[in-house]
């Protein structure tokens, strides 16, 4: 979802997909979405307390740490491990981030952080067969070193997905192979499979959810279904901000929502969240908003800009400001025209652009040139 986690990888290779090209699926065919969302709701015991209305599902955290990581600084070992396959100290830093519920700069999940480190560990941007073939190996490997792990299968999973977006492809529907959606379709059930096995595991993790949205996703799930999903997730662990993304994800025109669900749905949420919290939560879903290719000029046009500059304020406050945090509050800034707020930004980031959202220099120095034009 999202990510964070780079944009997510799913984020990333599905990014300026038309509404029509981006709904064909195949994957539905292969598992059926009732009996996933039934084992969603068998997975945690808190899920059955689940209420969907407007008392608020989260409250504000007691304290937070300073001198928090960097993504870079908390990824690192972690991909360490994976590659050199020491499935121990795997297992202890995916309890230490479980149990420990703590965060990185910029408000991401340490959970959220591990499994994009093992899951970027071996597949880049333009990897090959081979790299996925040595990626999905060694998971398999874990899987069968540690058969009692949540985040081993997870992890799988979420390769699954991955890999089946690698056979779909970055493009438009139609210009997808047969055989690319008949792939697409088989890598989706993997993991919906594996998910499927990790739920009957005594050891349960939060992100099991997230991996599951990513399969709803994939697969077309009703709106309503999706929605049930995301309050499920919520209940088993009321903090973890990146669930919300995941659904305003889904709830993007070009997925399985209209035009102004998503801007919506940020309101409704973080106005149940209520507080700092809330406001961070509604800085969150803007930024995802704000980067779906839609005309710059009015990508934010359906959000209240007074808030999204207030959530990011509650960002600064609670967690830090990351790089990639700060490029997209400048972004955004320049989206809707406020020249002081990008300016301000511009200054702090310096020469530190991100590219998953400026997508290229030239349109990051354009910008900056604007924030400091008269």
């Amino acid at each position: 979802m999202l990510s964070c986690r780079r944009l997510t990888f799913l984020l990333a290779l599905s990014l300026c997909l038309a509404a029509s090209a981006c709904r064909r699926t195949h994957a539905s065919a292969h598992v059926d979405s009732h009996a996933l969302l039934q084992i969603a709701r068998d997975y945690n015991p808190a899920s059955h307390a689940i209420q969907t209305t407007t008392a608020p599902l989260v409250a504000r955290p007691k304290s937070i740490p300073g001198n928090l990581q960097t993504e870079q600084e908390y990824e690192s070992p972690i991909k360490q491990y994976f590659s050199q396959e020491n499935f121990d100290q795997l297992e202890k830093a995916a309890s230490e981030a479980r149990e420990g519920k703590g965060r990185i700069l910029g408000g991401v999940w340490k959970l959220f952080a591990f499994y994009d480190a093992v899951d970027t560990t071996f597949i880049r941007e333009h990897s090959d067969e081979s790299d996925w073939k040595m990626n999905l190996d060694s998971l398999k490997r874990w899987v069968a070193a540690k058969p009692d792990s949540a985040a081993a299968r997870i992890s799988l999973a979420q390769a699954y997905v991955g890999y089946a977006w690698q056979a779909r492809g970055g493009g438009y529907a139609d210009s997808v192979s047969e055989e690319g959606w008949e792939l697409y379709g088989e890598r989706i059930a993997l993991a919906a499979a594996t998910l499927a096995e990790a739920a009957r595991l005594k050891q349960k993790c939060p992100y099991w959810f997230e991996v599951m949205q990513n399969v709803a996703l994939a697969q077309g799930w009703d709106k309503s279904q999706a929605r049930e999903l995301m309050e499920l997730a919520v209940a088993s662990e009321p903090h973890f901000y990146h669930f919300y993304r995941e659904y305003a994800y889904f709830l993007q025109p070009k997925w399985y929502g209209d035009q102004g669900d998503a801007e919506a749905f940020a309101k409704e949420i973080s106005d149940r969240v209520g507080g700092q919290e809330g406001d961070f939560l509604y800085f969150e879903v803007a930024s995802l908003v704000a980067c779906q290719c839609d005309s710059e000029k009015t990508a934010l046009q359906n959000m209240s800009w007074p808030r999204i500059k207030q959530g990011y304020a509650a960002l600064e406050q609670l967690y830090g400001v990351s790089s990639m945090k700060r490029n997209r509050f400048a972004s955004m800034a320049f989206k809707v025209d406020d020249k002081v707020a990008a300016q301000a930004a511009f200054i702090e980031m310096g020469n530190d652009w991100e590219k998953k959202v400026w997508l290229s220099s030239e349109k990051f120095e354009n910008a900056k040139a604007w924030a400091r034009s008269e």
